[in-house]
């Protein structure tokens, strides 16, 4: 029996052979690579986000609603405050106003009796006041619960204008103002200007300015007229002493300087009654008494 299987097979000592297999990692990594590119991957659907989104949009719902609510509230509220008879206009205080009437005034803003003050607009009744021609500023504002306080300052007329054959009252530098009323009529000097000599205009300013500073030997109150004229500059017309003055509108200030001069000079040799007209201009000073000819300067 034991010579059989040594015939059949190996009898000598069993050698036990382990294999083990090894894993290429590069292959792993093509075969992953390969089996990646081919693989399809399905959106994902997060309920939790959808939930998040429908809770802001109904966040904005109830946001929207409440922002209209309190907006029609507040209209409501505005609505009731400027009709309620607890703001009704009571005093309308109108100061400032020589020339313009009161009544004007109110006509002019809208000042009804019983208007509700919270309806009035303060940049309307400012912008239609400001418009008048007698108004150079004015303040409104209101005082609850039921008055109005305005202000105003007038205009102050310096000169009578004559123009496109209507008389007009004129401010300090020659801009018109209104028209003549007769039932309110200033007595002013007159003044008249040569076309084209619109540029010389602030010489009125000047000119009143000097008599307020005493720089002439005149009172406003004794000019008759002036005229702008492109001959003989700026000229005023005095009813007492009866004198033209001729100031040249070049360098006017000199001019004016040395008309005073010869003015004082005059005065003081006791010929200044004998004067009919003094021109100052350039750096030249002439002298004609009354009736013509020319008086001499010392």
């Amino acid at each position: 029996m034991a010579a059989k299987k040594k015939r059949n097979g190996y009898g000598g000592p069993r050698i036990t052979v382990k294999s083990r297999v090894v894993k290429s990692s590069r292959n792993n990594k093509n075969r992953n690579s390969r089996g990646e590119g081919r693989s399809i991957s399905l959106p994902s659907v997060s309920f939790g986000g959808v939930g998040r989104l429908f809770t802001r949009a109904v966040s904005m719902a109830f946001l929207g609603a409440g922002v209209l609510a309190v907006s029609v509230a507040l209209l409501a509220g505005y609505r009731w405050l400027t009709t309620v008879n607890y703001f009704a206009l009571q005093n309308a205080e109108i100061v400032g106003c020589s020339r313009l009437a009161t009544d004007h005034i109110r006509e002019v803003a809208g000042l009804t009796n019983g208007i509700n003050i919270l309806s009035l607009s303060m940049d309307r009744m400012r912008g239609d006041l400001a418009r008048e021609p007698w108004v150079e500023s004015v303040s409104v504002r209101r005082v609850l619960p039921g008055a109005i306080h305005i202000e105003v300052k007038e205009k102050s007329p310096s000169y009578l204008v004559q123009y496109q054959g209507t008389l007009y009252y004129a401010d300090e530098v020659g801009r018109i103002i209104d028209k003549v009323e007769s039932g309110q009529f200033v007595s002013l000097p007159q003044i008249e200007v040569e076309a084209g000599m619109e540029k010389h205009l602030p010489l009125l300013a000047d000119l009143r300015r000097a008599v307020s500073e005493h720089q002439v030997p005149f009172d406003f109150g004794q000019i008759a007229w002036l005229r702008l004229s492109w001959g003989r500059g700026l000229e005023i017309r005095l009813m007492e002493p009866g004198i033209v003055l001729c100031l040249g509108s070049q360098n006017w200030h000199r001019n004016l300087a040395r008309m005073n001069m010869v003015w004082t000079d005059l005065r003081r040799r006791g010929e200044l009654d004998k004067v009919g007209l003094i021109t100052a201009e350039g750096d030249k000073v002439w002298v004609e008494k009354r009736g013509g000819g020319d008086l001499p300067q010392g």
